[in-house]
């Protein structure tokens, strides 16, 4: 097989563009990853300061890590598609999707709890009705996958630029199984030996660190593991794609000079 290198062969171009600019997203990980640790000791504190609504620190921690999020997303999707451009069996990724899905998913558990405490009145009047149990059971369900939607659109994704689909597809399911494994926990007697007597500062902080710290330190970790793998793939591809064009200047830097044009009347005898 003949390389662009050689110029004793044809010359055949391994890329025919320059590679593409991206966008830097290394920061938008850091302050993301430092904005879900911070809201969890600012929720612990919050707690141990025996403040029982959210507290204006919480909300704005929490919602400056949910924009990281989406920008990130964002700007992973168009450099994603920059790199792998869509093919005729195959899209292209989108930005405008994922910031779709993500805006969803945030707002999936406010719909999810608002129908919760529209069975909880109805089963106070009735609790034997059938029809709105049904309806919350179907509520709560599409709420669930409205939240996974994101992380299964990351995971397609990934699977398009050749990143561990395993590690993204962790991304929702390892804090989730977290989420159900400390449910479990408090339901085996966690609130009854902590909250006999009452409840103190510290016996409080110590059950919202297992029932909110746990699944939010899972998902703090699993995002900053998949958002790390999704731009590594994505800057490895580029750097390919550079080195590629950087051979295809060196081989056509080396082909030789074309030589003088024959006479014409050399040409016609």
């Amino acid at each position: 097989m003949t390389t662009p290198a050689d110029p004793a062969g044809p010359f055949v171009a391994l890329r025919a563009d320059p590679p593409p600019r991206l966008h830097a997203t290394w920061w938008l990980r850091y302050m993301l990853a430092l904005a879900q640790f911070v809201g969890i000791a600012v929720v612990l504190l919050a707690a141990y300061a025996e403040r029982g609504r959210a507290t204006p620190t919480v909300i704005a921690t929490y919602f400056l890590a949910a924009c990281m999020l989406v920008c990130w997303s964002a700007l992973a999707m168009i450099d994603s598609r920059r790199l792998v451009p869509a093919t005729t069996y195959s899209r292209g990724s989108s930005a405008v999707v994922a910031v779709l899905l993500w805006l969803v998913a945030f707002m999936a558990p406010v719909a999810g709890f608002t129908a919760v405490a529209w069975a909880r009145d109805r089963f106070a009047d009735d609790p034997d009705d059938v029809a709105v149990t049904f309806v919350a059971v179907v509520a709560v369900l599409c709420c669930f996958i409205l939240v996974w939607l994101p992380f299964h659109y990351h995971t397609l994704q990934a699977h398009r630029i050749g990143a561990p689909v395993r590690v993204v597809g962790a991304w929702f399911w390892l804090p989730m199984s977290a989420a159900v494994g400390v449910l479990l926990i408090d339901s085996l007697g966690l609130a009854d030996v902590l909250g006999d007597g009452g409840l103190t500062s510290f016996e409080r902080t110590v059950q919202l660190g297992v029932l909110f710290g746990v699944p939010a330190l899972v998902f703090a970790l699993c995002t900053w593991r998949a958002t790390t793998v999704f731009d590594e793939v994505i800057d490895l591809r580029w750097q390919r794609w550079r080195t590629e064009w950087e051979q295809t200047l060196a081989a056509m830097a080396a082909q030789p000079s074309p030589g003088p044009e024959a006479p014409a009347g050399l040409s016609e005898a």
